[in-house]
C-alpha cells in the first residue's frame, strides 16, 4: 500500500469552502517577488510556525512529491485539543519563482505513537481528541490518520498588478478550496469552533513572512465580502455545490491565478 491516499474534493462532505488571504507590502532593499517566492518555497516552516500551528517537511513522500506534516493547536486552559491528531499534505505543484500548491492526504503508514494514542484515547492523560472521542479502536485510528479537510491550498507571491492591487507593492496570498474529509470531523467543528480558528493560522503566516523579511505592510481597501484582521485581508465563502463555487466571480478571478487549486 502507498504511504498516502489523496483526499480529493469529490470524496469530501458538506459545503465547498473557498478562502483567500492576502497581505501587501514593500520589500526591504531590492528583494524581488521572485526571490521572495523562492524563499517561501524553501523555508516554508520557518514562516509558518506560530502559537496556532507548526509544520515540518515530511519524512515520507507521496508519489515522489515532497510532503508537509502539520499539527494545529486549539488550546483551552493549556490543553491541546488536537492531540494526537496531525495532518499531512503533498506539494503537487511548484514554480519556485511564483509559489506552490498542496493536496490534503490520509496517512496509510504506521506511526506507532500517534496510532496507539488514537486507539486508546483514555490512556492519554491531559489530552482530549474530539475525533477519537466519537469512535473507538481501529475506527479512531482510521479517522485520525486523515487530514480533516479534503482539498487543496496554494500560495503565490507577485507584483500587486498580478492580483489587481494598485501601487508599487508585492502581494503574498494563499487560497484554498476544501470540504470536510469525513462526517466525523463535522461534529468537532460545530462543538469546538475549529473552523473559526483557521484564519489565525494563515494570518500568522502572512505576518510572519512580512516581519521576518523586514518588509513594510501597505494597507489595502478591502472589497465587498472581504474582512481585515491583523493587517491581513481575507475572504471566506461557502457553496453548496462545485458549480456554485465555479460561478462565483471571486473564485473565477482567483482560478486564473491558481489553476492547480482544482484537480484537472
Amino acid at each position: 500500500m502507498a504511504d498516502f491516499t489523496e483526499l480529493t474534493l469529490d470524496t469530501g462532505f458538506g459545503d465547498y469552502h473557498f478562502n483567500r488571504y492576502r497581505i501587501a507590502f514593500q520589500p526591504l532593499g531590492k528583494k524581488s517577488a521572485a526571490f521572495l517566492a523562492s524563499d517561501l518555497t524553501v523555508r516554508f516552516p520557518t514562516y509558518f510556525n506560530s502559537s496556532f500551528a507548526v509544520v515540518e517537511w515530511g519524512d515520507h513522500y507521496h508519489e515522489g512529491q515532497a510532503t508537509l506534516h502539520f499539527h494545529g493547536f486549539a488550546k483551552v486552559l493549556g490543553i491541546d485539543l488536537g492531540h494526537p491528531h496531525t495532518d499531512w499534505v503533498a506539494r503537487i505543484w511548484m514554480d519556485q519563482m511564483v509559489g506552490f500548491t498542496v493536496q490534503t492526504l490520509k496517512r496509510e503508514f504506521l506511526a506507532m505513537g500517534e496510532d496507539a494514542e488514537a486507539y486508546v484515547p483514555a490512556a492519554v492523560v491531559g489530552s482530549f481528541n474530539p475525533v477519537v472521542g466519537q469512535v473507538a479502536g481501529f475506527g479512531a485510528v482510521h479517522y485520525n490518520r486523515m487530514h480533516f479537510l479534503a482539498g487543496r491550498r496554494s500560495w503565490r507571491i507577485g507584483p500587486g498588478s498580478v492580483f489587481g492591487v494598485p501601487g508599487n507593492v508585492i502581494v503574498m496570498e494563499t487560497i484554498a478550496v476544501e470540504r470536510f474529509s469525513s462526517k466525523v470531523f463535522m461534529v468537532p467543528d460545530f462543538v469546538l469552533g475549529l473552523e473559526s480558528k483557521i484564519p489565525d493560522i494563515w494570518i500568522a503566516l502572512l505576518n510572519n513572512f512580512v516581519t521576518l523579511n523586514g518588509a513594510t505592510v501597505v494597507p489595502l481597501t478591502p472589497g465587498p465580502r472581504w474582512k481585515t484582521k491583523n493587517r491581513v485581508d481575507y475572504l471566506t465563502l461557502s457553496f453548496n455545490s462545485l458549480g456554485a463555487l465555479k460561478a462565483d466571480p471571486e473564485f473565477a478571478q482567483a482560478f486564473l491565478l491558481y489553476p492547480t487549486i482544482l484537480p484537472p
